[in-house]
């Protein structure tokens, strides 16, 4: 090969990974994104080499990609090179501050006087993307959580200045980006926020303002309903709200479900998807979002309580979905949201910017909605039907998983795994301790709840007679038996696979 052959394969590996950095701010979640990001910064040099060349970029989601590449690239390259790029005055003065951002917030990194001295003033060149933020918006929402997560990171001086250009600007549209900070700022920064946004006379106010009663604190709700009340006494009127679709899956053994809400537009042929993933502990630990879809591509709408078998997006798993009354299922999401405020967690950036899909038009406070009575446990039966509870799809691949289960595998072998043998015995034990009894049995509850939604009451009340058995702590109970039985055996293959792969690989 010649050399010119080599420089323009050269140059097309350059143009190659300038694409994929530019492709980083199109991400739908920091999940996708940090995996891109790791991708790109498994190139080494080259990827570096992109990074600093983009250190312009205006785009927030793009700038907040460039961090998460240098997380992933050498620190020993990277840490120095930007420290160079933030002194170097012949780059512009966004470009600099964009070097410092990450070396400050993705690194780690503290920036000497010295440096401090020569970069420009933050609050200049934050002044200016807010604009540009707000249009990139219009065709990438997401970055109004980056914008908001930027600038919550500077100094309350900036962003109280900041946020007052912000006010100033004409665009009804800045509505979704004060909507954005105040989601992720404290209460102080909400209380000064939600007046403003009853001052822009605009459909997008109240749809944040929507949007914001379900992401800030009770105190300060009746702030937010006050606001809604000037905006609809001087005339602001909404479209009327499209109609919500809410479907549910069944809860797995760690606590998972899925959440979909189908949200039709006018017309009912188009219409978005907001899918997540709840935790019955940690909240909304997944969400996705997909705008303007060909509804005939998702599960047609059917009576409550039908059930759907549906391909996820994107995805070849499929999941059992239950069509379930939408106020039932913004119910489940403002729990979700609560357990997110226990456990001090972020708000998903799909729920924020895309949360005017299920609450605009909707009343606050939210209606009262009851669960469906459930039945009484089951008094008489068989022993065959709990233990093929367990075979019933709604419970398709529960297995309880615990890190001490390869411990007790480690201490025997494989072939001493019985069936009601000693390590049984321990699983079983373990399952109803006073850690794992207590989620066991909150699962169970759960899966009542969504038997009983399915039209399967029969089926239920089996699920709350085992309910009652666990807490109880009946270990001779053949569904606690068998899901034990069941777990540590997926363990010890887990296990099995793991070393088999040890064992091929070169290191």
């Amino acid at each position: 090969m010649s050399d010119q052959d080599k420089r323009i394969l050269s140059f097309g590996d350059r143009l190659a990974i300038d694409w994929a950095v530019k492709d980083l701010a199109s991400a739908r979640n920091a999940y996708e994104l940090d995996q891109r990001a790791r991708e790109l910064a498994a190139k080494g040099k080259p990827a570096l080499n992109a990074l600093l060349r983009h250190l312009e970029a205006s785009d927030p989601a793009l700038r907040g990609g460039l961090g998460r590449m240098a997380q992933h690239l050498d620190p020993e390259i990277v840490i120095p090179a930007l420290r160079q790029a933030a002194m170097d005055e012949s780059r512009s003065d966004a470009a600099r501050l964009t070097a410092v951002m990450i070396l400050e917030r993705y690194l780690g990194q503290e920036i000497d006087p010295a440096l401090a001295q020569r970069i420009p003033a933050s609050y200049d060149v934050a002044r200016e993307s807010g604009e540009e933020a707000i249009a990139i918006a219009e065709t990438e929402p997401l970055v109004l959580v980056e914008y908001a997560d930027q600038l919550l990171d500077e100094p309350p001086e900036i962003v109280q200045a900041v946020l007052q250009v912000i006010k100033d600007m004409e665009d009804p549209r800045r509505a979704r980006l004060l909507m954005a900070v105040a989601a992720y700022g404290d209460a102080s920064l909400q209380r000064d926020i939600i007046p403003a946004l009853g001052a822009i006379r605009d459909p997008l106010a109240v749809q944040a303002l929507q949007t914001l009663w379900h992401l800030t604190t009770p105190e300060l709700r009746a702030l937010v309903r006050r606001q809604l009340q000037k905006l609809r006494m001087v005339g602001v009127r909404m479209e009327p709200a499209g109609t919500l679709r809410a479907l549910w899956s069944p809860v797995n053994a760690q606590g998972h479900s899925f959440l979909w809400f189908i949200h039709a537009h006018a017309d009912e042929s188009q219409g978005d998807l907001l899918t997540l993933i709840l935790h019955d502990e940690l909240g909304v630990v997944y969400a996705s979002a997909y705008p303007d879809l060909d509804l005939n591509d998702l599960p047609m709408p059917a009576p409550k309580g039908a059930t759907h078998r549906v391909r996820m997006v994107d995805s070849h798993h499929q999941v059992l979905l239950v069509e379930l009354d939408p106020a039932l299922g913004l119910h489940l999401l403002d729990e979700a949201l609560e357990l997110l405020v226990d456990n001090e967690a972020p708000w998903p950036g799909e729920v924020v910017v895309f949360g005017h899909w299920l609450w605009e038009g909707r009343s606050l406070p939210p209606k009262e909605v009851a669960w469906p009575a459930l039945p009484p446990p089951a008094i008489h039966v068989e022993e065959d039907a709990f233990q093929s509870l367990l075979e019933h799809p709604a419970f398709a691949g529960w297995i309880w998983v615990l890190p001490e289960f390869d411990a007790f595998i480690a201490r025997h072998h494989e072939k001493a795994l019985r069936k009601d043998g000693a390590i049984h015995e321990l699983v079983i034990d373990m399952l109803l301790d006073d850690e794992n009894r207590p989620l066991l049995s909150n699962r169970l509850h759960q899966q009542a709840r969504w038997l009983r939604i399915a039209r399967d009451a029969k089926t239920a009340s089996v699920v709350l007679a085992v309910r009652k058995a666990v807490e109880t702590g009946d270990r001779d109970h053949p569904f606690i038996r068998q899901l034990a039985w069941r777990s540590l055996i997926s363990a010890a293959a887990d296990r099995a696979v793991r070393r088999s792969l040890q064992m091929l690989s070169p290191d």
